[in-house]
């Protein structure tokens, strides 16, 4: 039967979509009395879905039999031993997808230019920027007049990308099976795969300050490192359970990884100091450091399920709290100083302005979730993409100047 419906296509696009890990979260929490929140939270949050999937698998969702079918199975489940509750699982999930299976099956030519765009980056030396997501596609566009310069092809998401400090090539994590973390040199086409990374791939990637040293941050929670040539130095455990987001000091070879929790590695002595981070097991996303390399700034994912709103942290180079900021009503999804240091740019629901204090500037707010931000080099304007694929430029007064079309 999964034969005949393009089975294997099926499963592991339902498997990978976002509703389907929701529903898989609803019912661990509920059987799995030693069910893993901090890990699942991970797993939730590289969860993609298409907007074309999304309105079937809704349709699956309210599908009356699979209901019912829960309702029943959940009553009797309390009261049988585990053999028998491991072959209702089982069930269950069969008959899930086989209510799947009697929806139509979805076009494989799905509009990508709806796809997220999870990053962005502004090059430091030229009037580019670069973005990358889901759809398949690393597009170069002018600052100069908001032209497509060239398409590249990355099947897979890309998770975030990092311009050479000094020349024209990039950092590139990817997630999926397709494609790999990679360094690319737009001047020579070259790509060079990156060894030694989470086969799942992996969501943190940068150059330190001289750009004679990558590290990538994967979803095992180890940090590897590699020349600009693409040879593996090292690789270090953080003990994470995944790393999400990471930034090098500005002038010192230090990392900052968040993921589960906060760690700062030394990359020259191979101390790890970890820093006790708020006391809710959420994810952190993204990590800054401020460009005087004094403190750093994080942005997390929150759990309004347990009424734990994302938080914009202030730290000391020490590892200490600074300052606490509860303000928005979705996750941080990424943060970037100026280069002068005088502002930091937050995407979320909104984006958003602060001074180096904490200190709320100016707000805008946005049609559909952020989830890239980059200044350019003079501090003037700042780029953001989000999860329709939508690309704004603003000025620093936050009054939008360009969508680029493409």
């Amino acid at each position: 039967m999964l034969k005949a419906k393009d089975g294997d296509y099926f499963i592991s696009d339902w498997l990978r979509n976002r509703n389907t890990v929701d529903f898989l979260g609803v019912w661990e929490s509920i059987f799995n009395p030693h069910f893993n929140y901090g890990e699942f939270d991970i797993i939730k949050s590289q969860a993609g879905l298409k907007e074309e999937e999304n309105d079937r698998l809704k349709r699956l969702d309210s599908n009356p039999l699979k209901i019912i079918f829960l309702s029943i199975i959940h009553q009797i489940h309390l009261n049988l031993g585990i053999e028998m509750k491991y072959i209702l699982s089982v069930l269950s999930m069969v008959l899930i997808l086989g209510c799947s299976l009697t929806q139509k099956k979805p076009s494989r030519n799905l509009e990508r230019e709806d796809g997220w765009l999870w990053t962005v980056s502004w090059h430091p030396n030229k009037d580019q920027v670069v973005v990358g997501g889901t759809q398949d596609t690393l597009r170069l566009f002018s600052t100069k007049n908001y032209q497509l310069l060239n398409n590249y092809l990355f099947e897979g998401t890309i998770t975030k990308v990092k311009w050479h400090p000094t020349k024209h090539k990039l950092a590139i994590s990817m997630q999926g099976e397709k494609s790999k973390t990679s360094i690319f040199n737009l001047d020579s086409n070259k790509r060079i795969a990156l060894d030694s990374i989470n086969d799942f791939g992996a969501r943190a990637i940068g150059w330190n300050k001289t750009g004679k040293i990558l590290a990538v941050g994967d979803y095992d929670g180890f940090l590897t490192f590699f020349d600009e040539d693409g040879k593996r130095i090292k690789k270090i455990s953080t003990n994470q359970k995944s790393i999400i987001g990471l930034d090098w000091h500005p002038t010192k070879d230090l990392v900052v990884a968040v993921g589960d929790k906060i760690s700062i590695y030394d990359f020259n002595t191979d101390a790890i100091y970890p820093i006790e981070d708020r006391k809710e097991d959420v994810l952190m996303l993204c990590v800054a450091w401020h460009p005087s390399g004094n403190f750093f700034v994080t942005g997390d994912y929150g759990d309004f399920d347990k009424n734990h709103p994302p938080l914009l942290q202030f730290w000391s180079f020490e590892g200490k709290n600074i300052k606490t900021i509860e303000h928005s009503t979705s996750e941080f999804r990424d943060l970037k100083w100026s280069e002068d240091g005088t502002l930091l740019a937050t995407a979320s629901e909104k984006i958003r302005l602060w001074d180096k204090q904490g200190n709320l500037i100016s707000e805008k707010s946005s049609p559909d979730l952020l989830w890239g931000v980059d200044w350019n080099k003079a501090g003037t304007k700042l780029i953001t993409t989000d999860k329709k694929g939508l690309i704004v430029v603003w000025d620093k007064q936050l009054n939008k100047l360009n969508e680029i079309k493409y």
